[in-house]
């Protein structure tokens, strides 16, 4: 069989490669039956040698080519006609996997082929017309699946399916919540829902459970703390400030994500600023996850973009001073005091 994956999520096409690996058999033969190839350190004539070569000792063979795709296309777009090398190799490659073994299966990982030229499409050369991928698609001589990572939107849906899948409990919630602090981290959601089932132990995950037990719900915190930098509520604040010393966070870590969450800041306000109104809209345009760019949208609004510039500027001055001798601790209590007063004439 000959697959193409396509915008491949690295945590989606591991789970598909492991099924493909199981279908082969004993592990120990199906490892001296996989061929992994780079795009950029292969060529046709190689592909098609691995693709034709029979099993050793096993049922089933495996070849994996990544990223090979796009730069063929790249090359045939870039040539000046059909006749070029690289349609050459394309309608080689595509007429020659027609006779591949049955036993082996060839699996293309690429992210970059363009639906609108002619190794997607098909062309004509010296020898007549060859198909494209779509055509091939079309006529299952290739099964292609999608393999993107979802849209920030979709999240809570790929975190509720993946639970059911798994028999894992969850709460709605506690899926929105996970999917806030993770993001589109896929491999991350999946080992955050498993060390979650382990800590419910058999009833449903809340979203205390959540705000407990994932590694990055210490973000929420900072949060809490841009929060009250933003009200210029300064009690508010040492609180806030209080709470992540409690869980042991170090002073360059606090520094490291006060600063972070700023540049998001920054981000998302020059997007406001140019029209942007919706949460999802934005956290693509900055390629941040909805969660942030939510609390960011909120609390840019109570700066002008001359502060935010020099709240950053202010952290590159604390970062130097505690690198340089300055007591840590003491550094980031004045920075906070210094940011609920600041203001920009």
């Amino acid at each position: 069989m000959i697959y193409l994956f396509l915008d491949a999520d690295d945590y989606l096409f591991s789970r598909r490669l492991s099924e493909l690996k199981a279908a082969m058999g004993d592990p120990e033969m199906a490892d001296l039956n996989v061929t992994d190839l780079a795009g950029n350190q292969t060529d046709v004539a190689d592909i098609l040698y691995h693709a034709g070569t029979m099993p050793f000792l096993a049922e089933r063979r495996l070849v994996i080519v990544r990223d090979f795709l796009s730069q063929l296309d790249k090359r045939m777009a870039a040539s000046k006609g059909s006749d070029s090398a690289a349609h050459t190799e394309a309608a080689r490659l595509i007429a020659d996997m027609a006779d591949l073994p049955s036993t082996n299966d060839l699996v293309f990982v690429d992210s970059g082929v363009d639906k609108r030229r002619q190794l997607w499409k098909g062309f004509s050369g010296e020898k007549g017309a060859t198909p494209g991928l779509a055509e091939l698609i079309s006529s299952k001589r290739v099964v292609a699946e999608e393999m993107g990572t979802p849209d920030p939107r979709q999240l809570s849906g790929w975190i509720m399916r993946t639970a059911k899948d798994e028999a894992i409990a969850i709460d709605g919630q506690a899926v929105q919540m996970l999917a806030n602090f993770v993001g589109p981290n896929l491999r991350q959601l999946a080992n955050e829902l498993q060390k979650l089932s382990l800590y419910a132990n058999g009833r449903s995950i809340s979203a205390a459970d959540v705000k407990l037990m994932v590694s990055d719900s210490s973000e929420g915190l900072i949060w809490d703390l841009t929060d009250a930098l933003s009200q210029r509520d300064g009690r508010k604040a040492m609180r806030s400030l209080h709470d992540l010393r409690r869980g042991d966070a170090n002073p360059f870590y606090l520094l490291t994500m006060m600063a972070r969450q700023y540049r998001i800041l920054v981000k998302v306000k020059d997007a406001m600023s140019r029209g942007g109104s919706n949460e999802n809209e934005i956290a693509r345009e900055v390629k941040e996850s909805p969660y942030p760019v939510k609390k960011a949208m909120q609390q840019c609004r109570g700066y002008r973009m001359e502060e935010l510039e020099t709240i950053l500027d202010r952290f590159l001055r604390a970062d130097l001073a505690m690198k340089t001798g300055a007591d840590a601790e003491t550094e980031i209590e004045i920075l906070v005091a210094e940011l609920t007063q600041l203001r920009v004439r």
